[in-house]
């Protein structure tokens, strides 16, 4: 399907409109959420299964760098999750029905669909399926498993789906190879693709842009300089604490003091599920 308007013309809030764990808006927060949404901004949000089938908002696998709690995620159920704050800002991880019900189309969503264990199953796919049926507001869907992407454009076929990648340092080197190239967008055929800023350009890019026509929206900018790049090598950008030039830099006041940890947690393990 042909990428809506404002996913390509319109940057987007990483995590939320936020200003770091310890601040007011913590990443991936219903404030941060809120707040992109009080501005107009579109925001994109992490999407991951609590152990008992909940769909949380959270981007690490490990609650420890966010809340403290050295816990795995798939280890603690919804219940549990109520209690645990983000940071020292006393605000709880929020779930993806909270989150739809709260925002309810006023402004685009992106949902990252984060899985890091190998699996054959699709209950976290199903699970996002069943949750946004009904839901009239603008969203789009991407992930660094191709499998995800492949399983969502089936589920969701009204909503564009990406295909995220970039260095992919974290994979050995016949599927870093293989997931820079984004191969599998042969089979899969996704609706744009999501680069990593910093491994471009690329000609794996140059390509799908070009030849196969997929709108890159590159991840992710918090800098000036930052957004020079991403304007002239992509056709859109997220960003992190940082004003985009298409927003009012007085009316956002973003905090920049914060360290962001890495991304792409499956390509290392792709060959268990796809690639065999």
């Amino acid at each position: 399907m042909d990428c809506p308007h404002w996913l390509v013309t319109k940057p987007v809030a990483h995590r939320g409109l936020h200003g770091g764990l310890d601040q007011e808006y913590p990443e991936n927060s219903m404030a941060a959420f809120k707040r992109a949404a009080d501005h107009g901004i579109p925001f994109e949000m992490d999407v991951q299964l609590a152990a008992d089938g909940s769909l949380v908002i959270m981007h690490d696998a490990n609650l420890k760098r966010v809340s403290g709690e050295n816990v795995a995620l798939e280890n603690v159920d919804h219940r549990t999750l109520q209690r645990i704050r983000i940071g020292s800002s006393g605000e709880p991880i929020p779930m993806l029905s909270s989150v739809l019900e709260e925002i309810n189309g006023k402004v685009p969503i992106v949902i990252d669909v984060r899985r890091w264990r190998p699996s054959f199953s699709l209950d976290l796919e199903r699970a996002i399926a069943n949750a946004i049926r009904g839901y009239t507001g603008e969203l789009a869907f991407q992930s660094f498993d191709p499998i995800s992407v492949l399983s969502l454009r089936r589920m969701t076929r009204s909503h564009p789906i990406g295909q995220i990648s970039g260095s992919l340092k974290s994979a050995n080197r016949l599927l870093g190879a293989i997931g820079r190239m984004m191969l599998t967008n042969f089979a899969i055929n996704p609706d744009y693709i999501s680069y990593e800023l910093g491994s471009l350009p690329s000609r794996y890019v140059t390509y799908w842009r070009g030849k196969r026509m997929k709108p890159n929206i590159a991840w992710t900018v918090t800098s000036e300089a930052e957004e020079d790049r991403a304007t002239q090598l992509a056709d859109n950008f997220f960003f992190d604490n940082y004003c985009p030039r298409a927003y009012s830099k007085a009316s956002l006041h973003l905090n920049v003091n914060v360290h962001l940890e890495g991304d792409e947690p499956v390509w290392h393990l792709v060959h268990h599920r796809f690639i065999r």
